[in-house]
């Protein structure tokens, strides 16, 4: 059972069937992205992005349900960061080049309170499921649809540590670059995800169309490795900035 501070708590919400496909990238191309106070987290010696897509429930802003900002989905490209809380004490982070959402109201709050930088375009899912094995798929239309589909196996496994999947599951804090100067930092709390196997899967985003140019050469790369975590109940902290 987590222990929050509720004076604290800016968004709770369940995250679910959390699907990402992580992409071998070269820093070079990550370094204007970078917070303050922040360098680059590899794993086994290598630097990801992250094409990441899942859905909203439950949610809540300031404990407060909005009308028709309930029940809603999310994609975004993320990368990894770790900041130096004391001297050789490191704590991982995750920062993100681009997100979307399909509400406006979202949006704004996510650009103006969090400096994130989020767009507002229409998305759709679909969730469907056999005795053995879930169909998660995601999609967004930026002059056309881009899709994020996959099969995995129903029955998920707990995280191991110090395996690729938890590397990319460890959300427990968020950063976003202001200014060269300065950038906010929020805590996420959720408790441990689980792993479904992926079976098989198909991305048909155009990156350049929909993450920018820099991005363009991921449309005809294959992902490093793809996951389906199965989320949880998330509670996103308010913001500070540094």
């Amino acid at each position: 059972m987590l222990k929050l501070n509720q004076n604290r708590i800016f968004l709770r919400a369940n995250w679910l069937r959390l699907a990402s496909a992580n992409y071998i990238v070269d820093p070079e191309i990550l370094k204007k992205h970078i917070p303050k106070g922040t360098i680059l987290e590899a794993y086994n010696g290598k630097h990801y992005v992250s094409l990441v897509a899942f859905r909203y429930c439950e949610t809540r802003l300031l404990n407060v349900r909005v009308p028709y900002h309930n029940i809603f989905e999310e994609i975004n490209l993320r990368f990894y960061v770790k900041r130096e809380i004391t001297p050789g004490n490191w704590r991982s982070e995750v920062a993100f080049t681009k997100l979307f959402f399909p509400k406006t109201a979202l949006t704004l709050v996510a650009k103006y309170i969090y400096k994130e930088n989020y767009e507002t375009k229409k998305m759709r899912h679909e969730w469907s499921e056999n005795n053995h094995e879930l169909f998660t798929s995601y999609g967004l239309k930026k002059n056309r649809w881009h899709d994020f589909e996959l099969v995995s196996t129903k029955k998920s496994n707990p995280i191991n540590l110090n395996t690729s999947e938890h590397f990319f599951s460890k959300h427990f804090w968020g950063t976003s670059k202001i200014n060269p100067n300065s950038c906010t930092i929020y805590k996420i709390d959720h408790t441990d995800w689980e792993s479904h196997k992926v079976i098989s899967s198909k991305i048909t985003f155009d990156f350049n169309t929909v993450f920018g140019d820099e991005f363009k050469y991921l449309t005809n790369v294959e992902p490093h490795s793809i996951n389906l975590f199965n989320g949880s109940e998330v509670f996103v902290h308010k913001k500070k900035t540094v």
